[in-house]
């Protein structure tokens, strides 16, 4: 009996090294069969998957066997960093170079930077500058409500769901899916904590996003930023009217020129000094500091805060404190003329 289970540990030995050398060469293996004289191009859109990638291979003719692709790059985790991009292959590859070379990113990508706070048509200059994509056409993407339906935008445009960050975009990418990449990156940020912390303040995605929106253009200084979230969550509260020119120049399209007294009477929806609560969208693409701020507000009383004009803001509890505080700006502004 002992001789016997021996034996067959000794099979099981040799078996699982058959199949370990087996399974390498599989991997690690060139297939000879496979052979071009000049490189070969492959486009691997955005958001498809492990087999979608595997048959896009095979239709280029540079893989046979796409199931131990799929197989392999599923139980590397690997099938989560598929990049999307234009790749080059000079010469045949194995399986595994294959998907180390899909997960480093498109060899024709390009690098764009999406500051915090700008505006869809901020960002159009910005993609049709670095991407070529025309700016018109891109705004225009922004607003097409089968587009923002389809990927799950919730709001009136995409402003507000491009998620401000450094992207790798392949070259001659398409606006919609541009679009889609960029609210991937915020999908992915908006975390099940974020979730519930907007459900215990009573606030949709749209609502949490829009605050965030007018907090990233009021606070020039990251840490005021919870502290301005403050007196927004205080003035919803109580029913008063937000009075954030940030949102005007929005409605205004004025992003370029100073906001006039005369401007406070302009009867868009985004003038929050004449309409109660939130406006119908966001007004920029705040980061993820000016949503957590959102999330999280301190406990304040403020009610009011007034500009320094050096980033940072005085805040008072009542209009009595805030009219003081605007007197003592006004006499700081008037000493600097004066030096």
């Amino acid at each position: 009996m002992k001789k016997l289970i021996k034996k067959l540990f000794v099979i099981a030995f040799i078996c699982a090294i058959l199949s370990g050398l087996w399974i390498g060469y599989l991997l690690f293996s060139v297939d000879t069969s496979i052979s071009f004289d000049s490189p070969i191009y492959v486009e691997i859109p955005y958001g498809i998957g492990t087999r979608q990638v595997a048959k896009i291979f095979v239709d280029s003719e540079i893989l046979k066997n796409p199931k131990i692709f799929v197989i392999t790059a599923l139980v590397t985790g690997r099938d989560k960093e598929i990049r999307a991009g234009r790749f080059r292959f000079e010469r045949p590859l194995s399986v595994w170079q294959l998907i180390k070379n899909i997960t480093r990113g498109g060899s024709f990508d390009i690098s764009i930077t999406i500051p915090e706070g700008f505006t869809i048509y901020a960002i159009s200059g910005i993609v049709q500058k670095e991407l070529g994509i025309d700016s018109v056409a891109f705004l225009a993407a922004c607003r097409d409500t089968t587009l923002l339906k389809k990927i799950g935008i919730p709001g009136p445009t995409a402003e507000g769901f491009l998620f401000p960050e450094t992207y790798n975009i392949p070259q001659g990418i398409e606006k919609d899916s541009l679009i889609c990449i960029m609210f991937a990156e915020f999908i992915k940020r908006w975390s099940p904590e974020y979730q519930t912390y907007a459900a215990s303040l009573g606030m949709s995605l749209l609502e949490i996003v829009t605050l965030a929106s007018i907090i990233e253009a009021e606070a020039y200084v990251k840490s005021e930023q919870t502290v301005i979230s403050s007196v927004y969550h205080n003035r919803l509260k109580i029913g008063m009217m937000l009075q954030a020119d940030p949102t005007t120049i929005y409605g205004l399209k004025k992003f370029d020129k100073p906001l006039l007294l005369v401007d406070l009477d302009d009867d868009s929806p985004y003038n929050t000094y004449r309409r109660l609560g939130l406006p119908p969208g966001p007004i920029c693409n705040p980061g993820e500091d000016a949503i957590r701020a959102t999330l999280l507000p301190d406990s304040t009383e403020y009610l009011y805060f007034v500009s320094r004009r050096d980033g940072t803001h005085i805040f008072s509890r009542t209009i009595q404190e805030h009219h003081k505080a605007i007197r003592e700006v006004k006499k700081i502004i008037n000493r600097k003329r004066e030096a």
